[in-house]
This record gives C-alpha cells, sequence and structure tokens, in this order.
C-alpha cells in the first residue's frame, strides 16, 4: 500500500517570548513552539510556551469556541446510553466514584459491569444534558465545580481529562472539597518532559493542539495539588508505544483520524512496533515517558 506522506520541515521552534504561565503566574520569555491540530488533521497552528518556573509546556491562548474543536464525532463521545440496563453481577462495592470529564461513560459502565453500583460522572461536553445506564451509572453534562456534594466522594477519577481543563488549581480545589478524608483522587495525563517531545517536538502527539490546555510536569502538579490542599502519594509512568508510532505519523503529515489499525499494520512491521514498546518500558523505567497515573490524597 502506497503511503502519501507529507513531512513537515517547518521550523516550529519560535525561541524565546514574553508570557505568563498560567499555572503558577511566572512571567517572563519562555521556551515557545507552534504545533498543529492533528486529530482531525486541520493543520491549524497553535502557540504553546514552557514555563521556565513550574515546568508546565501549556497553550499561550485558549480558543474561544472549544466546543469546535470536540463535536460529536470525538473519540470519547459515542453514547449508547442504556436507561434500563439490568446488570447480572451483584452489586459487590458501593463506594461512591465520581469520573470527571467522563464522556460516554465508558469506565464507569465497565465498573458498573463488574459489581459497582455508586457511580456518577460529569463532562461538560457531553452531547445532551443527562445519561444514565441502569440504576448504577449516572451522568450529568457539567464541570466539577457545579457538583455540590460535599466530601461525598471515596474516589475521584480523572482519566486523561485534566489537561483539557483550563482551570486546573480550580478542578483541584473542587476535587478536595468533594473527596471524604479519606478518599483518594486518581488521574492519568500526559506528562513533561518526555522522550517523545524530545525526539519529536511539536509533534508529540499528546501535545493534541489545542484541546490539551496544560502538559504538566511534577514541579507544575506538585505546586498545584499543595496549592488545593492535596498531596501526592505517587506517580507511576505507563506511557507505550503510541508516543513513537504516532509522533512520527504526525511528523509525517498523517492525522490522527487517519491512524486506522490496519493502515498501522502495513507502516510499522511487528519487530518495530516490539521495539517501540521495550523503548517505552525503558523510558518508563527511568521517568522518562510520556504519560502517567497519579495518585493524591487531601493533606488533612
Amino acid at each position: 500500500m502506497f503511503i502519501n506522506f507529507e513531512k513537515d520541515n517547518k521550523n516550529r521552534n519560535l525561541g524565546l517570548k514574553k508570557h505568563k504561565c498560567k499555572v503558577c503566574m511566572a512571567e517572563g520569555e519562555f521556551q515557545s513552539y507552534l504545533p498543529r491540530e492533528m486529530m482531525r488533521g486541520t493543520k491549524e497552528e497553535f502557540e504553546y510556551f514552557v514555563c521556565s518556573s513550574c515546568g508546565c509546556l501549556q497553550i499561550a491562548k485558549i480558543p474561544d469556541d472549544m466546543g469546535q474543536y470536540y463535536g460529536e464525532t470525538y473519540y470519547s463521545f459515542q453514547p449508547q446510553e442504556k436507561e434500563d440496563y439490568i446488570y447480572e453481577t451483584p452489586v459487590t462495592n458501593e463506594m461512591k466514584i465520581l469520573d470527571v470529564g467522563c464522556g460516554s461513560g465508558e469506565w464507569l459502565f465497565l465498573l458498573a459491569q463488574k459489581g459497582y453500583s455508586n457511580l456518577w460522572g460529569c463532562d461538560p461536553f457531553l452531547p445532551k444534558e443527562s445519561m444514565r445506564f441502569g440504576e448504577r451509572v449516572y451522568i450529568k453534562k457539567c464541570s466539577i465545580h457545579e457538583i455540590v456534594e460535599y466530601e461525598s466522594f471515596d474516589m475521584i477519577h480523572m482519566e486523561d481529562s485534566f489537561e483539557h481543563m483550563s482551570d486546573p488549581f480550580e478542578v483541584l480545589q473542587s476535587a478536595s472539597r468533594l473527596l471524604k478524608p479519606t478518599g483518594i483522587l486518581t488521574m492519568t495525563i500526559p506528562f513533561f518532559p518526555n522522550v517523545a517531545f524530545e525526539l519529536f517536538e511539536t509533534h508529540w502527539y499528546q501535545l493534541d493542539a489545542p484541546r490539551h490546555f496544560f502538559l504538566h510536569s511534577k514541579q507544575s502538579i506538585e505546586y498545584l495539588a499543595k496549592k488545593a490542599g492535596l498531596m501526592i502519594w505517587e506517580i507511576n509512568y505507563n506511557s507505550n508505544e503510541s508516543q513513537y508510532i504516532r509522533s512520527l505519523l504526525y511528523q509525517n503529515g498523517m492525522a490522527f483520524c487517519e491512524q486506522k489499525p490496519e493502515i498501522l499494520a502495513r507502516i510499522f512491521t511487528q519487530e518495530q512496533v516490539q521495539e517501540f514498546k521495550q523503548m517505552a518500558e525503558i523510558n518508563n523505567q527511568h521517568e522518562y515517558g510520556d504519560h502517567v497515573e497519579i495518585k493524591l490524597f487531601r493533606d488533612l
């Protein structure tokens, strides 16, 4: 199969430019870049910069209408609501869980099928006002700030959603407010710096301009957590081969929506994929992968 690559040779390193960090509020001349929108392949350009104080890689200006970059075709939104769903598995766990930025609720639905029964979700970009999966999963079209149940949740989960939020400090504040004293906040996020950005720079696929506002560093997460009354329990690096495969294809002009499994199988051999997996594991061990799971507690 012939793949018509269009390698991007434009210099996307903008050098030092004046910015104000939206995380730690530091001001100065920061290293700046010009990545492209590559999930849908519009190739629209957006400026990002790295705060030299907290290390967060972030968008310089958030677009006014972010809804146009999501829409019903966005991968997180494929609702298959089942209001009258009857679960075959009996209830075995009644801990109250909130999934923030839950999309169509797939993660919650899978938990419900395993016997969890007190599952809640919120997402401001949900295509309808509310969704339900039987008597175990309830989802609302709203942000975490609109949930009023104080110290109510045993666990709050953010799966690749925190980087999409324009107010990360306020989000962690709300999470701290909603967690029980013994509750836990878990999140998975792209992490910076990492080997993929070192190799591919603005073509790093987890940049996902402009949907990812903040590509957090360990320093920026620690700063926000402490300020919001939370403390980090652990950070586990869990990046995979996608950081190489998808970034390489972005560099060569292939959008995420074009990277179908059958296409990837024609471009990369099984041996190459295995090598990428091994490289990812090595970089995880050296805390230099591009993705992590973070667990946080309230700092009582």
